[in-house]
């Protein structure tokens, strides 16, 4: 044989203990977690923390918003010393995209990690099929589809559930201390979410030993004796939020009280309650111990939201957020899902009929009482199963799988209307949105029936060469588009506009940027003077609530702003007012007032009034939001910036 055939013959080998080994199946599975998960630049809660590192970066210029003054969450995190540092090293849009890459990656590895131990008596085909369900599968959870996990933010929250999966990892694998020791390594990044781990690790260890759950209920008495009596740190316990703080908390954050939640997020809880209460009958030990403490801290904590946080306003249950809880609870709900598919068929047709109407709340989890109504019948015929007695078993279970089937198809059918309505209505300068594609919810429907038909069919696993393929074309299409950033977020997030830094260098001072929301801290370099991301942290500050309030309520009586800007949540955003000249002479006129006020140019309309006095500013990319206004909801686009001097005008 020469060199070359045993060349050849070495590398075919090589090749095909990789196609044979996990590890193809773990980089398919992170290829699509990717996807699920696109990413969106300076966005959602990492605005916040982009923020705060920029603020410790610049102490007398961005470090002097209100928001940074009035700190009440930051200093509790070690992340945005982390972040800040490297933005110094990496710039703005670099250190951005390399700690959200990292957050995933290690957010990952933890889930397959947390598979591995949760299923291991499983066969390797079923662990990757709870893998791809865990990555691929909605992960929202609390209210108003705001929060999920393993979010591709520049956050400490991925970081800190990264942690809490490998506690959990480290409880089933038998170690207890490491488990929780990972879960105060999370607390490091993010107090609360490492508290939820804690949680679910905690009740599991009580379920085994039922003497830790006495010893923990002792304790809690004895530190709510000690608020009662006012203790020091302990009154913390029995603090009432004031009326004035918390009305104002309510009207931003309503996510935070369980009384407002909408029929939606109980029936989005109630199915993954049900799913992973179903899937727990199917696992023993350490692992079944793991899920029923994930389901009691989930809804432990939203019991304590509601009645303690919501009903009694206790400040320290409202900064706590119990709810947050549900956490853990979703992510094994998602690859309890996995389990109940595969479990299914095996079972006979009252589980069909339990998976059904399972497989039909996760569906429509959003319309209405859907999911709330659906779920727990699913559950209870799983959890009957062989016991009933049907008269026509393969009758009844062929009719649940054509309900699911019927339903799929429907559900499919509207999410595919509603994709293609939403793709057309993109503007010119983003035409194409990859989140947009992923949220439809359609390529999970794909991937996740595919995947239970190859179980339930017994199909066998595709050959090496099509595994091969598989992986190749998911990494293709990661790499192509997982960045979703549109031309102008890519601009903004490398930082300072030289151009806008020199045309507001005449007047130092807060800028008031009135469509879009980090641009003064990331553009200009400057404190914002008002925006809806700077009140996302009312309530660990009373200081920041009051203050940001007042500045809103100035706005919208100066017709510069609508009432989106204090119910951002609750209302859609709405497109700014016309400036009129003798208002913003009003509002300028006071002494706190911002020394810029920055306005889109919106195309096709009319520039402003002239005597505004105000100079144009052009982005490196057009800006385009979509806002309502007297003609409905649609996509608007800006290519210039009115610069308007404000204070001392």
């Amino acid at each position: 044989m020469t060199g070359a055939e045993t060349g050849s013959r070495l590398r075919r080998h090589t090749v095909a203990r990789f196609v044979d080994s996990p590890w193809l199946g773990w980089l398919a599975a992170f290829g699509l977690f990717l996807l699920s998960r696109p990413y969106s630049g300076v966005h959602h809660d990492g605005r916040l923390y982009v923020g705060d590192a920029l603020a410790k970066l610049d102490p007398g210029g961005v470090g002097r918003d209100l928001i940074f003054v009035h700190d009440g969450q930051f200093g509790f995190s070690i992340y945005t010393a982390l972040l800040a540092r490297l933005i110094a090293a990496l710039g703005l849009s670099g250190a951005t995209l390399v700690i959200v890459i990292v957050t995933l990656l290690a957010w990952f590895a933890a889930l397959v990690l947390l598979i591995e131990h949760l299923l291991a008596d499983r066969s390797p085909g079923e662990r990757w099929v709870a893998l791809v369900f865990a990555a691929t599968l909605p992960p929202l959870y609390g209210a108003m589809n705001v929060i999920g996990f393993g979010e591709p933010y520049a956050t400490p929250r991925g970081l800190a559930e990264a942690a809490g999966l490998l506690g959990m990892a480290g409880y089933l694998s038998g170690r207890r201390i490491l488990g929780l020791g990972a879960c105060v390594l999370a607390m490091l990044f993010h107090p609360i979410m490492g508290l939820c781990a804690a949680a679910a690790i905690g009740l599991a260890i009580c379920l085994e030993d039922r003497r830790w759950l006495w010893a923990g209920l002792a304790a809690l008495g004895v530190v709510t004796i000690a608020g009662l009596f006012h203790l020091p740190l302990a009154d913390r316990i029995v603090t009432v939020m004031d009326p004035a703080w918390r009305a104002i908390v309510e009207t931003r954050s309503p996510i935070l009280f369980p009384s407002l939640w909408s029929a939606e997020t109980w029936g989005r809880l109630a199915v993954q309650a049900c799913t992973l209460a179903a899937a727990a009958s199917l696992l023993t030990g350490a692992p079944q111990r793991l899920a029923l403490g994930a389901l009691s801290a989930g809804l432990a904590g939203v019991a304590a939201a509601a009645l303690l946080g919501d009903h009694f306003s206790l400040l320290l249950f409202l900064q706590a957020q119990t709810w947050r809880t549900l956490e853990p609870m979703a992510v094994l709900s998602a690859i309890s899902l996995a389990l109940v598919c595969i479990a299914a068929p095996r079972k006979g047709a009252s589980s069909l009929i339990g998976l059904a109407f399972l497989g039909l709340g996760w569906m429509f989890r959003d319309i209405g009482d859907l999911g709330w109504l659906a779920a727990p019948v699913g559950l209870a015929f799983w959890l009957v199963g062989d016991r009933a007695r049907l008269s026509h078993p393969r009758t009844y279970g062929a009719i649940a799988v054509g309900v699911l089937a019927v339903g799929l198809l429907g559900y499919a059918a509207l999410r595919a209307f509603a994709l293609r309505q939403t793709l057309a209505r993109l503007p010119d300068s983003w035409p194409f949105s990859q989140g947009l594609v992923w949220s439809s919810d359609l390529p999970t429907l794909l991937i996740v029936t595919v995947l239970g038909l190859w179980f339930a069919l017994s199909w066998t696993p595709p050959s090496r060469t099509m595994r091969l393929v598989g992986l190749f074309v998911i990494g293709l299409l990661a790499a192509l588009l997982w960045d979703d950033r549109s031309d102008y977020v890519r601009q903004r997030d490398l930082g300072r506009d030289p151009a806008l830094v020199s045309m507001l260098a005449s007047a130092p001072g807060d800028v008031l940027w009135l469509s879009g929301d980090v641009e003064p801290w990331v553009v200009a370099g400057r404190s914002s003077w008002g925006s809806k991301v700077q009140s996302a942290g009312i309530v660990f500050s009373r200081p920041l609530a009051m203050a940001l309030h007042d500045r809103v309520a100035r706005l919208e009586a100066a017709g510069l702003v609508g009432p989106d800007w204090i119910r951002p949540l609750t209302l859609e955003a709405l497109k700014p007012p016309r400036l009129e000249p003798s208002k913003v002479r009003g509002f300028c006129g006071a002494p706190d007032a911002p020394a810029w006020i920055v306005s889109p140019l919106w195309d096709g309309e009319a520039g402003l009034d002239s005597r505004l006095g105000a100079k144009t500013w052009s982005p490196k990319a057009p800006y385009a939001e979509d806002l309502s206004d007297g003609s409905g909801r649609r996509w608007i686009t800006a290519r210039r910036y009115a610069v308007i001097p404000c204070r001392g005008a």
